[in-house]
């Protein structure tokens, strides 16, 4: 029969040291990733409706549209881009045409849109908070880009305003 000398004792308690240490160490990682992800899924977010009228002008084409929106919440707001989209008219009474969509943006972060309207066309942007409340608009000259922006959505009092 072998007996332990203190080499070996002190070779088994090394081993143990480090595997305790590297199984505290991936614990630990594991749940900063946790609490992380938990972060992102109950951040403060937004329903906004981006929304681009165009009045005057031979055609209801938009141009270099583009907006930011949160592909999940607690995200950042990325850029999303469609290179030419057509309006479309809002009511038989209406002159105009308006293109609109409907996206999230995390609390905090920015909101905007921007959008080209046809050479003798007059575009107006606006940002609408859950598709009601106006917090931003803009109006440009004929032909030109049009940009509304609201920087730093943030809840105050259940509404979200633009710093």
């Amino acid at each position: 029969m072998r007996d332990f000398s203190s080499s070996d004792l002190s070779r088994n308690i090394a081993r143990f040291s480090a595997s305790t240490a590297f199984l505290a160490l991936s614990v630990g990682l594991a749940g900063c990733g946790a609490v992380q992800s938990y972060d992102n899924a109950t951040s403060d977010a937004w329903a906004v409706t981006y929304e681009v009228s165009v009045d005057g002008g031979s055609d209801d084409k938009l141009s270099d549209v583009t907006y930011l929106e949160a592909a999940n919440r607690g995200e950042d707001s990325t850029e999303v881009t469609d290179d030419s989209i057509s309006a479309t008219v809002e009511s038989k009474s209406s002159k105009g045409s308006v293109w609109s969509v409907e996206s999230m943006v995390t609390a905090q972060k920015d909101a905007g849109v921007a959008a080209t309207p046809a050479k003798d066309g007059i575009a107006t942007c606006k940002i609408l908070l859950d598709g009601v409340k106006e917090i931003a608009s803009e109006t440009g000259a004929p032909g030109e880009q049009v940009d509304c922006k609201v920087n730093r959505l943030i809840p105050i009092g259940g509404v979200g305003v633009g710093v």
